[in-house]
């Protein structure tokens, strides 16, 4: 900080009080430094753009007017989208597979939605999958995109907790469009 204010001279804090409630479990998150990201931001700016969004930890702290976020992972790019639509379509992902995975066998019902997201990749699945699986981490294999992760040992969250979240950083992310991208070109948004 005090290199930055070298540099810079006063600093204008973009960002309030740190925001901590993550929407999606994601790996290399930066939900534990996103406040600390924001403070680096000016008080006023035009647009926010995040070309690598995942869990959109930055963007949700900031909460920017207006904003630009996309990510080269289709899926990721329908979860987002989906939020800012249609915010109870979310939930609804949601609560219908943490359903599933409390009417039976928690691990099998778990392998019943990466089978369907592996069979097709789809943002529905991909959200709860990342809430669901082994320690918040989805791994895929780089030569088919196959998604391995196990089943957690953690119970997801309830769909009423998944609810508040979702309602959360709709608002959060209200100026924002979302894209899915590679090499420079929109593939959807």
């Amino acid at each position: 900080m005090e290199r930055q204010q070298l540099l810079f001279g006063d600093i204008h804090p973009a960002a309030g009080k740190p925001f901590k409630l993550q929407l999606l479990k994601w790996i290399g998150n930066k939900q534990r430094f996103a406040h600390e990201i924001a403070w680096y931001f000016p008080a006023a700016f035009g647009t926010y753009y995040e070309p690598f969004l995942g869990s959109g930890a930055v963007l949700g702290t900031l909460a920017p007017r207006k904003a630009f976020a996309s990510d080269a992972f289709e899926p990721l790019i329908e979860i987002w989208q989906t939020l800012k639509d249609s915010p109870q379509t979310l939930m609804k992902w949601y609560a219908d597979r943490w359903q599933q995975i409390n009417s039976g066998d928690k691990e099998e019902e778990y392998e019943k939605i990466k089978a369907s997201y592996n069979a097709k990749p789809n943002g529905a699945d991909l959200l709860f999958l990342c809430r669901a699986c082994y320690g918040g981490v989805v791994r895929f294999r780089k030569e088919d995109g196959y998604m391995s992760t196990p089943c957690g040992i953690h119970n997801p969250i309830s769909p009423e907790s998944f609810s508040k979240r979702v309602a959360e950083w709709h608002g959060r992310t209200a100026g924002a469009k979302f894209a899915a991208m590679v090499k420079g070109s929109v593939l959807r948004s």
